[in-house]
C-alpha cells in the first residue's frame, strides 16, 4: 500500500528545516521517504507546490518572529533563508500586502502618529 501525503505533516518538517536556511525539496522528500520525483507529483495531487509550501511556512515563521520578538528584520529574513533582506521585505509584502516592519508595527499596536514619533525616536538615538 502506498504512503499517503500529508501537507501538514510537510509544514510541520519544512519549519524545523527553516531554522538552518532554505530546505531543499530533495532533503524534505527524503526525510519524508519519498523520491523528490515522487513528492512533487503528490504535492501536485495535493493542489500545492514545493514553493507554496515553503512560502506558507516562511510567512507563518515570519509573523510569528515579527510579532513576538524585537529582532531586527535582517536577522529574521536570514533566519528563513534570505541572503537579502530587501527579498524577504518583498515576500513578505506579497504574502500579506504589507511591508515586515508595518507589520510590526501593527501588531503591536502602534499607528499613525505614534508610529512617526517612535521612528523618529529611532533615528535621533543613531
Amino acid at each position: 500500500m502506498a504512503r499517503q501525503l500529508s501537507v501538514d505533516e510537510c509544514c510541520d518538517l519544512i519549519d524545523v528545516l527553516l531554522r538552518a536556511g532554505y530546505p531543499s525539496i530533495e532533503a524534505v522528500a527524503r526525510l519524508l521517504c519519498f523520491s523528490p520525483r515522487t513528492f512533487q507529483r503528490l504535492l501536485n495531487e495535493a493542489g500545492v507546490s514545493y514553493s507554496d509550501l515553503v512560502d506558507r511556512c516562511r510567512c507563518k515563521a515570519a509573523c510569528e518572529l515579527l510579532e513576538q520578538t524585537r529582532k531586527p528584520i535582517h536577522d529574521i529574513a536570514a533566519a528563513l533563508g534570505y541572503s537579502d533582506p530587501s527579498s524577504f521585505a518583498r515576500a513578505f509584502r506579497r504574502w500579506t500586502g504589507v511591508a515586515p516592519r508595518a507589520y510590526r508595527h501593527r501588531s503591536l499596536g502602534l499607528q499613525g502618529n505614534r508610529l512617526n514619533e517612535i521612528d523618529r525616536g529611532v533615528k535621533a538615538n543613531r
